[in-house]
């Protein structure tokens, strides 16, 4: 984590800054030489204490988890790190600290079926039957409906970055970017951070935070960028609320939410999914992978009677069954109508709201950007 980040970040409790306490680090030379000091140093391990409240949230491998229930969450790390803690003036008691946790806000299932989801995923693999980096780096500018130049030097956040792949993709063209995700997927998408957005790495963080209670300070990003993410939360109207006090004044905001399907469709859709989002996640998962081949018979069966062709075809197994996972594992899962989510933008005074839905994601989603 550069120490810019820590400048961004604030407190999902209460929205304080943090204090930044570095355990380990080390120096980043093509960082200090981009962006100055603020760039040039890595923070491996550490902890963020909240200036307003006694909640504290570590730094693990780099990666920052500013989530109400880290204590929680990474138990183990704070018992092993607790001699460093209380050696802090004034942290002794931040270390037996438990966030309340508001289930209206946070999903435990949500967290643990992302997290296996993209452990599952292996880089290489295409992300939602699509071929990374080039292709989705070109879609991402006709989806914010936003040239290279007006991304250069601006700040962008994708909540629920997922594999972080897209995430790293936009840093290409100029842009700051913080991809943030509630599950653990974050740590894969950091380590391959070099990788994926080459010289343009040290501008380029992630976090792992929940969109309904973001640890960013009002106001804080020029664009945003959400993709198949809100409808998995508790309340995707609120969730929007919580993202949209994120970007400025003027900011352009894209969210892509799952489309409300034929009725043929959604409502086996939904009779599985009562049954599926309860069973454990390992078994689903292995159950899923099973069921991979044949799913992709009747997926390839029905296109052929519409006179198409289905990007299924070309996948591996896995990657079928990691967007079966998708689909069937989460416990929360909403759908809407193009007039729905156009509704869902005006309400909230965006303007120039337009529907930018790809044509060859139509069928199961429906995307729409507008400016705050």
């Amino acid at each position: 984590m550069k120490p810019r980040l820590v400048e961004l970040l604030r407190c999902p409790g209460c929205g304080a800054a943090l204090t930044c306490f570095s355990f380990e680090e080390r120096p980043d030379a093509a960082g200090l030489a981009q962006g100055g000091e603020a760039y040039g140093t890595e923070i491996e391990s550490g902890l963020l204490a909240c200036q307003g409240c006694d909640l504290a949230f570590p730094i693990i491998e780099e990666v920052p988890r500013v989530i109400r229930n880290a204590f929680e969450e990474y138990a183990d790390w704070f018992k092993e790190q607790s001699p460093r803690i209380t050696a802090i003036d004034g942290l002794g008691a931040v270390s037996q600290k438990i966030g309340s946790v508001d289930s209206s806000r946070f999903d435990k299932r949500s967290n643990e079926s992302f997290s296996l989801q993209w452990e599952k995923y292996q880089y290489g693999d295409k992300t939602w039957f699509k071929s990374d980096l080039d292709q989705r780096r070109d879609e991402f500018l006709d989806a914010v409906q936003l040239s290279a130049d007006e991304l250069d030097g601006k700040l962008v956040l994708d909540a629920g970055c997922g594999n972080g792949r897209l995430t790293a993709s936009v840093t290409r063209y100029g842009a700051e970017v913080i991809g943030m995700d509630l599950s653990r997927s974050v740590v894969r998408a950091h380590k391959m951070r070099d990788e994926h957005a080459g010289e343009n790495a040290p501008r380029l963080h992630f976090v792992q935070g929940n969109v309904m209670e973001p640890p960013f300070a009002p106001e804080t990003f020029d664009h945003e960028h959400t993709s198949g993410v809100l409808h998995h939360t508790p309340s995707t109207e609120r969730s929007l609320d919580s993202f949209l006090t994120l970007v400025k004044p003027g900011g352009r905001v894209y969210v892509q939410l799952y489309r409300t399907r034929e009725p043929w469709i959604g409502i086996p859709n939904a009779i599985i999914r009562a049954c599926t989002s309860r069973l454990p996640l390992n078994l689903l998962f292995n159950v899923l992978y099973f069921l991979a081949p044949l799913h992709r018979w009747l997926v390839l069966i029905v296109a052929k009677l519409r006179g198409e062709t289905s990007p299924i075809a070309d996948t591996s197994r896995r990657e079928q069954a990691i967007s079966l996972f998708d689909n069937y594992s989460p416990r929360y899962q909403y759908r809407y109508t193009p007039a729905q989510m156009e509704k869902l933008f005006t309400e909230r005074g965006l303007k120039n709201v337009r529907d930018v839905t790809f044509e060859n994601e139509a069928r199961h989603m429906v995307a729409f950007v507008g400016d705050k």
